[in-house]
């Protein structure tokens, strides 16, 4: 009975974090190339705009994560994002993924279903 329980639950989560990232895959194809994009250079990193205009330059430790965060809108992102999900899907229905991952996957797949709702 506890293990029917398990694995119904696996495949719930499973189908959530499937339809999640079907939703942002599609998402991903139908956007507009991203805003901003990030560009390397040394120790500083240049935002760039669509028409390759400078939009900031970046520096110091937390350059790269700010620049992540900044770029994070465009659709190579979200179809990156929505391709992981959909690559871990099988191993969360088999029960196979640790419980953290699957319990993050859960979490991001959720978050995204509210997104969507508001």
């Amino acid at each position: 009975m506890i293990e029917h329980v398990f694995d119904r639950e696996s495949r719930q989560a499973a189908d959530e974090i499937r339809a999640a990232s079907d939703w942002l895959r599609e998402l991903g194809r139908k956007a507009a190339p991203g805003v901003w994009r990030a560009v390397p250079e040394g120790a500083l990193i240049r935002l760039r705009g669509r028409e390759d205009h400078e939009v900031a330059v970046l520096t110091g430790l937390w350059a790269p994560h700010t620049a992540d965060y900044l770029t994070a809108v465009a659709p190579a992102t979200a179809y990156n994002v929505a391709e992981l999900m959909w690559l871990c899907e099988t191993h969360v229905r088999q029960g196979e993924m640790p419980t953290r991952l699957r319990e993050a996957l859960l979490r991001l797949a959720r978050g995204l279903k509210s997104d969507v709702s508001a």
